[in-house]
């Protein structure tokens, strides 16, 4: 392993005002044991153009429209390359990203991941990172696993995976994994083996109007498609980790307070078309109030505040809650709307009263 083949897998869709500077940023690595595949999912725009034209410098492959998923396994599956990177066309890699992944990998490595600058349509720094909150050391990665289908990583573009994992993943099934199908692998890849992460950033996630990823103005049908992502993510972890013999617990995504709050707001907002039967406003606030004190990337200011702004999703009327799904959910782009910056000071005087002892304490079928 002193010098690794790297197969960096481009995905392609429609991103013509990018994808020549996401492969100019692969061809710029400072490793040279480089393999760059670009796979395209049927572009209508010049982007099949712009690829061919770097030559042999690539290889290129175009394929039906497909998703994001089909993309993913038809590049994997003419890859060689010991660890395997896929690269969102919109992305960039900085020149250092793939000598610092082989700098990090050890044997039995499952994946190297990476911080990635947001940065905007310019390329212009925003002054985040992606993810916004700090990686945890390797033996943290095992336990949130278990305890919420998840553990802080990366978007698509900050992730090096072992070839040998990835085998006993791919083909990740396509209808699923439309969209979001780093998450599925972020959480899988960790069930076989080691997470390094590296605490620098070495790559820029792009950010503007046309991102597949939501980062675009939010709807309700993008809120749903990542609610169901992050079920089938518990699904699918759960089926390996039988296989690995391990057992996890049941409604994982219940534990992660966001999932609550677009449960919350997919019922609010379209009952009739929410896609999870069963589920009622009452019980998913609960959930959520209880998510919020046990979650724990949240600080204490922040649990208090979610405490009340669960209880402001189930009474806030439907049309002011349709009307503020971008700074309720892009908290980090975008600054909390009044109501729930009034929920910060209400919630500091609820706790002080106990109200939050009596909100756990109310029975599961209980009405407000």
């Amino acid at each position: 392993m002193n010098r690794p083949l790297v197969t960096i897998i481009v995905t392609s869709f429609n991103y013509a005002d990018y994808v020549a500077l996401t492969i100019e940023s692969v061809l710029a690595q400072t490793y040279p044991a480089i393999e760059l595949i670009v796979v395209d999912d049927d572009s209508s725009d010049d982007s099949p153009t712009i690829i061919t034209g770097f030559g042999d410098r690539l290889r290129f492959i175009s394929r039906p429209n497909g998703g994001e998923a089909a993309a993913c396994n038809t590049g994997f599956a003419a890859s060689h390359g010991e660890i395997v990177m896929f690269l969102d066309s919109d992305d960039i890699l900085y020149p250092d990203a793939v000598e610092t992944v082989v700098r990090h990998w050890e044997p039995g490595t499952a994946k190297v991941q990476f911080y990635l600058d947001r940065i905007d349509a310019a390329g212009r720094h925003l002054g985040q990172r992606a993810p916004n909150i700090p990686f945890v050391a390797g033996d943290e990665v095992p336990a949130l696993l278990r305890r919420y289908a998840y553990y802080p990583s990366p978007p698509t573009s900050g992730n090096a995976y072992a070839r040998s994992v990835l085998e006993k993943l791919m083909p990740v099934p396509e209808q699923s994994w439309r969209r979001g199908v780093d998450g599925c692998l972020n959480a899988l890849s960790a069930l076989y083996g080691p997470v390094v992460s590296v605490p620098t950033a070495h790559g820029g996630y792009r950010i503007h109007d046309r991102n597949m990823s939501g980062w675009s103005r939010l709807d309700l049908q993008r809120l749903r498609n990542g609610m169901i992502n992050e079920i089938d993510r518990e699904k699918a972890l759960r089926g390996h980790a039988e296989l690995l013999g391990m057992t996890l617990p049941d409604r994982l995504a219940l534990g992660i307070p966001a999932h609550c709050k677009s449960r919350i707001v997919s019922l609010r907002l379209d009952p009739a078309g929410h896609p999870i039967a069963g589920d009622n406003v009452h019980d998913l606030v609960r959930a959520g109030i209880r998510s919020a004190w046990q979650f724990p990337h949240f600080s204490f200011r922040k649990r208090l505040a979610s405490t009340l702004g669960f209880l402001l999703l189930a009474m806030i009327p439907a049309r002011a809650l349709q009307a503020r799904l971008d700074p309720l959910f892009q908290t980090d782009r975008r600054r909390f709307s009044a109501w729930l910056i009034a929920a910060r000071s209400i919630a500091v005087a609820a706790a002080s009263s106990k109200l939050l002892d009596a909100l756990m304490s109310i029975p599961s079928r209980s009405v407000f």
